[in-house]
Formats: C-alpha cells, sequence, structure tokens
C-alpha cells in the first residue's frame, strides 16, 4: 500500500515539473520536460520502498499493541479494509494533486518572505558583503 501510495504521488509530481517547465521555458533547454519525467521515474524507481517500511516498524511498535494491529489485520482482511487498501493510493493522489497549488502559493509566498528578509537584513548589515572588517589603526 505504501509503494503504491507514493507511486500515486508521483503524478501531482509530474504535474508540477510539467509546469515549471512551461514557466520558464524561455530560461530552459526544450527537452526540460522530458528531462524532469525522466528524474522523476528514475527517483520512483530508485526509492528504497523495503528499507522504508523496515524502518517503519519501530514507530508502530511504539503506537501499536498486539491487540490493535490483530485488529487492524482484521479490518484489512474485510471487505471495507480491502476497499481502503484498492482506494487509498487513488485518493492519496487526488488530495495531492488538490493541495500542490495550495503548497506551491504558500511556499512562494515563504521563499519572496525569506528573500525580502535577507535583502533587508544585507542592506541593514554594518558588514556588506565584500567589505573587510580591518580594524582602525592609530
Amino acid at each position: 500500500m505504501a509503494q503504491k501510495m507514493l507511486e500515486a504521488m508521483s503524478k501531482p509530481m509530474h504535474q508540477m515539473a510539467h509546469e515549471q517547465c512551461i514557466k520558464y521555458k524561455d530560461k530552459l533547454p526544450a527537452d526540460c520536460e522530458a528531462r524532469m519525467t525522466n528524474r522523476i521515474d528514475d527517483m520512483w524507481k530508485e526509492m528504497p520502498f523495503d528499507e522504508m517500511l523496515e524502518a517503519m516498524v519501530p514507530a508502530y511498535e511504539k503506537h501499536f499493541t498486539k491487540g490493535d494491529m490483530d485488529a487492524l489485520i482484521a479490518f484489512y482482511s474485510a471487505p471495507t479494509g480491502q476497499k481502503v487498501l484498492q482506494e487509498l493510493p487513488a485518493v492519496m493522489a487526488d488530495g495531492m494533486q488538490s493541495m500542490m497549488p495550495i503548497m506551491r502559493k504558500s511556499i512562494d509566498r515563504m521563499t519572496e518572505r525569506a528573500q525580502q528578509e535577507i535583502a533587508q537584513m544585507m542592506k541593514d548589515s554594518p558588514q556588506k558583503a565584500g567589505d573587510s572588517a580591518a580594524p582602525a589603526q592609530n
């Protein structure tokens, strides 16, 4: 299920790459989208899913008892649990696609604020970039 969910998240990543290649098409090579698509696909192929799942075991052990796990197994073995397993990756993909524009706006605002803050600090700094702070000689 985790692998399917991560793979479903690939679609919004492809969409974001597509949008960025279009947005900056004057500054990027013509094969930008093909290169980004290949990069994203390679990233998913290289994702160590087994290792990631193994790393989750202590978190499950910390938060769930054996009884909890038995109940989860029973749930996922039932028809509703099977439907959850079947549909959750698509739900996550749809949710990610809906969230990406909101996240992008927020990230853009945060990036702009950070750039403004850095510019202001550089402006206000008594020691400008490139200036040497050599002590005055008497």
